[in-house]
């Protein structure tokens, strides 16, 4: 019988905070305790000891890690300012796993440095994508079986809030990315993006601080073509003033065109699952979409419908779960998205802007692993607005 794993939480109130509920992922299983928490913040980490039972708290995630011989530790803020040197840290002093928030890392140096590190001590990586989400792999699943015929071209789409462009790329996106990438089962080869500001081309004088730590965006509006080495093609845009304001959580998502139907996939992170039984649709095709119901996911025992967040807390526990195997097994991460799979989210996103700097598309894996309008700045001798 495997050892009881002991888990780390580091937080960050008001800085992030706990991500999407990472800290209440270990919830009812067994084999985890959740014995300290790291935050800043006194209130908060009082507050996140109250959550999650632990008994040992800490300003310093540092000195938890020095402390307290964990086997697991989620590196929780969703901002992105820390979050290598987090994961490098949790590496480095031997743990066997680590949870983080999404967007992996503000720049792919941050995140190639985290791999780095993690494969150096062995330590196993989960992101918390929404890859999953029961929805999305019962989709894959169905297309794996061959339901909807070859797949052709898979479209998705950002929230298009207030976030719109370069924000909802990132924050959002990359939920998207990793998406597009399980459902096409191949990486990128290419890809080419056009970020504009109210339907223009971005310049130098666009640049500014995103929000969350996420570095140097641009633009209100982004559109991206990708090809996967398997032929199939892959698009993403975030334009602003669509759709409008009570229908942006369902439109985030996106469609799986095949040969013989299309799938759509709605409303991270209660999730929404839909069939159209033709590869192309008409205006005056009779057929009708129809909707696949997972009841086991929407409900809970007693057919009382889970609320979003609890839908949230069930996805997260999936992370952990197959974290927990990956470490007691020795084996990558494979059921939900890993390191590697957050990179290449991240990789795409960069994509996006690197192709808008240089005009041209891009190859990947990128040359520049640096944020490229910091490269941008750098070239023209300016600073962001």
């Amino acid at each position: 019988m495997a050892s009881v794993l002991r888990v780390g939480i580091v937080g960050a109130t008001g800085y992030g905070n706990y991500g999407h509920h990472l800290d209440t992922a270990y919830d009812g299983l067994s084999n985890v305790e959740v014995v300290a928490v790291a935050d800043p913040d006194a209130d908060g980490r009082e507050a996140a000891a109250a959550r999650t039972g632990a008994q040992s708290l800490y300003s310093d995630y540092r000195e938890m890690l020095r402390a307290e011989n964990l086997d697991l530790v989620n590196v929780c803020p969703r901002n992105l300012t820390d979050h290598a040197e987090m994961v490098i840290a949790a590496a480095e002093v031997g743990v066997r796993g680590i949870m983080c928030e999404k967007p992996m890392a503000p720049t792919l140096a941050h995140a190639d440095a985290m791999l780095d590190a993690c494969q150096r001590a062995g330590t196993r990586m989960a992101v918390a994508h929404r890859r999953a989400n029961a929805y999305e792999r019962h989709g894959k699943q169905l297309v794996d079986e061959g339901l909807i015929g070859d797949v052709r071209i898979i479209r998705a789409h950002g929230k298009a809030d207030h976030r719109s462009g370069g924000q909802d790329l990132m924050v959002l996106g990359t939920h998207m990315m990793d998406s597009i990438r399980y459902f096409a089962g191949a990486d990128p080869v290419w890809a080419f993006g056009h970020v504009t500001q109210d339907g223009r081309d971005v310049t130098s004088a666009d640049i500014r601080q995103g929000d969350e730590g996420i570095g140097l965006i641009a633009g209100n509006g982004v559109q991206s073509y990708y090809t996967f080495a398997n032929g199939i093609t892959a698009t993403f845009e975030s334009v602003p003033g669509y759709p409008i304001s009570d229908l942006t959580a369902t439109w985030l998502g996106f469609e799986v065109y095949g040969t013989e139907g299309v799938m759509s996939l709605r409303s991270s992170p209660s999730g929404e699952l839909y069939v159209y039984p033709h590869g192309q649709w008409t205006p005056e095709d009779s057929h009708a979409w129809e909707r696949v119901s997972i009841g086991e996911w929407d409900n809970h025992s007693d057919g009382s419908v889970r609320s979003a967040q609890e839908r949230m807390l069930l996805s997260n526990t999936l992370i952990a779960e197959e974290l927990v195997l990956a470490v007691n097994e020795d084996r990558d991460v494979e059921a939900v998205s890993n390191g590697h799979d957050g990179r290449a989210a991240l990789e795409m996103i960069m994509a996006v802007h690197e192709s808008q700097r240089l005009q041209t598309r891009v190859e990947l894996p990128l040359r520049n692993r640096d944020n490229p309008y910091d490269t941008w700045l750098a070239e023209a001798g300016a600073v962001p607005q």
